[in-house]
């Protein structure tokens, strides 16, 4: 399966494209979008399907050991995977194709992308934005005008 996942309320736009096969679980799905995305895997997440949610056992979701297969999702297919629910990072998946595999090829792979994930723990998507804000701010410029000072 061709898959593209993208940070949902930031931008510029924080996207992957990769493939997995259709064997892939949503738990293995999980550990897919950590790697690819950069996040560190610290933190309870969930799938939201269908009115549903797979995921972590401590919020009493479904096992996400189903596999992508058994979800029968169509080709145009959308849905949404959170992580850190503290302060959730929503991530809305789509499911762009059905390809047959390649031999010789390793599977899950990432084939495109744009974008650096924001750091973990920042404070969810506004957090990250406010010290986007604050990191070009007169008052960021004034201090690298200090720190220039101060090399001089």
């Amino acid at each position: 399966m061709q898959i593209k996942v993208w940070l949902i309320g930031i931008s510029p736009m924080v996207w992957r494209r990769f493939l997995v096969p259709n064997t892939c679980t949503l738990r293995e799905l999980h550990g897919v979008i950590q790697v690819v995305m950069g996040w560190e895997g610290i933190h309870l997440y969930q799938f939201c399907l269908r009115s549903r949610r797979y995921g972590s056992c401590e919020i009493s979701a479904s096992s996400p050991d189903v596999t992508l297969a058994g979800l029968r999702l169509r080709k145009g297919a959308r849905f949404v995977y959170e992580y850190d629910l503290n302060i959730p990072w929503r991530h809305e998946i789509r499911i762009e194709d059905h390809l047959p595999g390649e031999p010789g090829k390793a599977y899950p792979r990432c084939t495109g992308g744009d974008g650096t994930c924001p750091p973990e723990d920042c404070g969810g998507p506004g957090g990250y934005l406010a010290g986007q804000d604050e990191a070009s701010s007169l008052d960021a410029l004034e201090d690298l005008h200090t720190m220039a000072d101060i090399l001089r």
